[in-house]
């Protein structure tokens, strides 16, 4: 696997998904959390792609740990997104809002099934890493973006070797079988990945290699 000098170099992302009316975050990063100069950049990138943190009122979380759910507050403590309505995560996550997202807790909406959360994003709960991770399938004439949070974390391994799990899952086997039934479901036509820990772009198309997975990244916008 490619170091970042001893270090494993582990890529963190969020998305921003949008039909030019409404839109959705998917994620939100680590803020200030880790106190790390390299995390907590999803602010400086949203102004660098001209979306103003006021129109962002749905946030949609894949799961509880800190490198994607921070974010909802910014380094100065205050609120990220003035204007948030709704925040989605699974229901066996929501305990993560107290603490620094206290403020937050009153605009959690659990998902505790597949359930939509406007016409063209479906919450899927894919528990495993987590009691309450969830896949946000995005659809679109394009076909289905599946936004999978920590289905992977080392893809330079884990595409190719799928049974191979991480520390940090807190199910080992509930996470390998949520990875293995995604992938083979990313296979079809059509489908696409975005995923929190996947190099940059952070998208990608999934094929068949031998026992086991391929990537092929895909420069935004897809479609």
């Amino acid at each position: 696997m490619p170091l970042a000098g001893d270090n494993l170099r582990l890529s963190v992302n969020a998305f921003f998904v949008t039909d030019g009316t409404r839109s959705v975050l998917i994620d939100t990063g680590a803020s200030n959390a880790w106190h790390d100069p390299t995390m907590g950049l999803i602010y400086d990138a949203l102004d660098e792609a001209g979306i103003d943190r006021a129109h962002v009122t749905d946030v949609a979380i894949t799961h509880k740990h800190e490198d994607h759910v921070s974010g909802l507050i910014a380094p100065d403590g205050s609120e990220a997104f003035p204007k948030l309505e709704r925040v989605w995560i699974g229901v066996g996550d929501t305990s993560v809002f107290t603490g620094r997202l206290e403020p937050i807790r009153d605009r959690v909406v659990p998902v505790s099934e597949k359930v939509a959360i406007n016409d063209w994003i479906t919450a899927i709960p894919t528990p495993g890493h987590t009691p309450g991770h969830t896949v946000y399938d995005v659809r679109s004439d394009t076909g289905h973006l599946l936004a999978w949070g920590d289905t992977v974390h080392v893809p330079t391994l884990q595409f190719d070797q799928p049974n191979v799990s991480w520390e940090l899952d807190g199910n080992q086997s509930q996470a390998r079988a949520a990875r293995a039934a995604l992938l083979e479901q990313l296979t079809q036509p059509h489908h696409f990945v975005a995923g929190a820990h996947l190099d940059s772009p952070g998208i990608a198309r999934v094929t068949r290699s031998g026992d086991g997975y391929a990537l092929e990244y895909l420069a935004p916008p897809i479609g």
